[in-house]
């Protein structure tokens, strides 16, 4: 059931055979299962959080001067998040908001230029990063975010549905060489009595400790304009990485 949705959300995107571009916008839409199904699975110990070495905030808060597509080189921002009018994933995002078996609990976009594995940065996502701003009439499941980041600039963007008892700490990295190549690295809070824990009167009560989160590491080849679903049975994430514009 989970598989068939999917695959009916990413239906459609057809591959770019075209040579990789210099820019590409890169689009991350995470969520969470309201009903997890872990088929009986454990997760004991702590996996360990991604490694903030090599990463970079997002500029949160675009302006009408970041407008993709565009043949002005200057124009192009790297790691500034965009407004939701570019989204790609805007109907994967409804169809997950108005289902009761799924909680969005992040969108987001960027530019970046492509890089090699020597260079390559990884985009910080976490619930620091798009805390809880403001906007008392806004809706507490759907509010928008604002935050000031290193380079000292304020924005509202982008759409962020954080209940207080989830916490994400996620790394998204692209980095090109021959191919595109897409790194992903979150690790997932949930809320606590949700990961399943050994039954103690069974007497299979393991001697190592029930982990608090759990973690979600992959790595995979891409093409441009296809979306990529990572999966774990407690949340999921769904990528698509498109072309931007030529430095040339």
């Amino acid at each position: 059931m989970r598989l068939y949705l999917f695959a009916a959300l990413i239906a459609g995107l057809s591959p770019v055979a075209a040579a990789a571009p210099d820019w590409y916008q890169v689009e991350a839409l995470l969520f969470d299962y309201v009903e997890p199904d872990t088929q009986g699975e454990l997760w004991l110990e702590n996996p360990g959080l991604p490694l903030r070495s090599d990463t970079i905030q997002l500029r949160v808060g675009a302006t009408d001067d970041n407008t993709p597509g565009s043949a002005v080189t200057s124009r192009l921002a790297p790691y500034q998040s965009l407004p939701a009018r570019f989204y790609q994933l805007r109907a994967a995002y409804r169809q997950l908001r108005l289902s009761a078996e799924y909680r969005p609990l992040l969108h987001v976009a960027w530019q970046q230029p492509g890089m090699d594995e020597r260079q390559a940065l990884a985009v910080r996502l976490d619930n620091t990063l798009f805390a809880d701003a403001q906007s008392a009439a806004a809706p507490p499941q759907l509010r928008t975010a604002a935050t000031q980041a290193d380079t000292g600039s304020v924005g509202v963007e982008p759409h962020v549905y954080r209940p207080p008892e989830i916490l994400y700490d996620g790394l998204v990295r692209l980095r090109r060489s021959r191919f595109l190549h897409l790194d992903v690295d979150f690790a997932y809070f949930p809320k606590a009595g949700r990961l399943p824990t050994p039954d103690p009167g069974s007497g299979a009560a393991p001697s190592r400790q029930a982990a608090d989160y759990v973690r979600l590491t992959e790595s995979r080849r891409i093409r441009l304009d296809k979306t990529y679903y990572f999966d774990h049975p407690m949340f999921g994430l769904l990528v698509t990485v498109t072309q931007v514009a030529s430095a040339d």
